[in-house]
């Protein structure tokens, strides 16, 4: 039994494994930086002054139709010893192709000027549409499995995505079988923090929020990788985002299972305290709230 109290506020990550335990998938609080973290570094995508980076809420299983893929939260990290931030905080989600790459393929923010010539001894990719090279910059091994994989569907919704602001920011690079997606999305939106609450029904909706974030990125890089396979498929959009939202209705049901179970349960305020200013009372010290007469 779980229970949760201004006493003893429970820690979400057991929540969160079980939540993505019972999609048969895998989540992890923490996690080793992934492979291709040395050459998002060395292309500028991500900048940490002290080079030290910290790797959370790792989540790792099988999307629409199957399609496995790994999320984890990256954050640049002060000093080796120190979690403090410095640098980059953001997602990286990583979804596997259906064959593998030759070379390295990247896709950057446009630098205009400042854009290099080579990057990393890739060369700079020359595209036909004006719209998308205002706003990325490709580099290539291979140009011509980057042309292959800059389909005109692929940049058409890139530059869609410029327009939301989840999406501001992000950046691509394919390499070995996968497509890795990065967002700066800052400290604010995080699925793997060290979070408590002090209710089960708080817990549940942390739980839900986080993983309508994660099911939403989830579709929309889905949906972007599928056009750099040259099958944009727009008619199975609808499909995609009705698997992650049965998904999500699927989380919600087992929790509210567990709360009216009593196997999540909240533990009741004593019966003297009608308001919460308790709350920013160290627990020992109630007893001196009572009501005097």
């Amino acid at each position: 039994m779980t229970v949760f109290s201004t006493r003893n506020p429970q820690d979400l990550q057991s929540l969160r494994m079980k939540s993505y335990n019972l999609l048969g998938w895998r989540y992890r609080a923490k996690s080793m930086p992934p492979p291709v973290l040395p050459l998002l570094s060395a292309t500028g995508m991500l900048r940490s002054s002290s080079g030290y980076f910290q790797c959370n809420g790792h989540i790792i299983g099988k999307g629409f139709r199957d399609l496995p893929f790994e999320m984890l939260e990256i954050a640049a990290r002060e000093t080796s010893e120190s979690y403090k931030h410095s640098g980059f905080v953001g997602i990286l989600i990583s979804v596997d192709h259906f064959t593998g790459f030759m070379g390295r393929t990247v896709v950057l923010r446009d630098a205009g000027v400042l854009n290099p010539k080579t990057l990393q001894d890739m060369s700079r990719l020359r595209l036909v549409d004006s719209g998308f090279e205002r706003l990325f910059e490709v580099y290539a091994d291979d140009q011509v499995e980057g042309r292959s994989l800059m389909t005109p569907d692929f940049m058409e919704r890139l530059i869609s995505f410029n327009t939301l602001a989840v999406f501001e920011g992000l950046q691509i690079v394919f390499l070995g079988n996968r497509m890795h997606a990065l967002l700066p999305l800052g400290k604010n939106v995080q699925f793997g923090s060290d979070r408590h609450e002090i209710s089960a029904q708080d817990a549940k909706k942390s739980i839900t929020r986080e993983m309508k974030l994660v099911f939403g990125l989830l579709a929309d890089i889905d949906g972007l990788h599928a056009c750099a396979r040259a099958k944009p498929e727009r008619e199975i959009e609808g499909e995609r985002r009705a698997f992650y939202e049965a998904r999500l209705s699927l989380v919600e049901k087992a929790i509210d299972t567990a709360i009216e179970s009593g196997a999540m349960k909240t533990e009741p305020k004593p019966d003297f305290m009608t308001e919460t200013g308790h709350e920013m009372v160290d627990p020992a010290l109630w007893g001196l709230l009572r009501p005097r007469i």
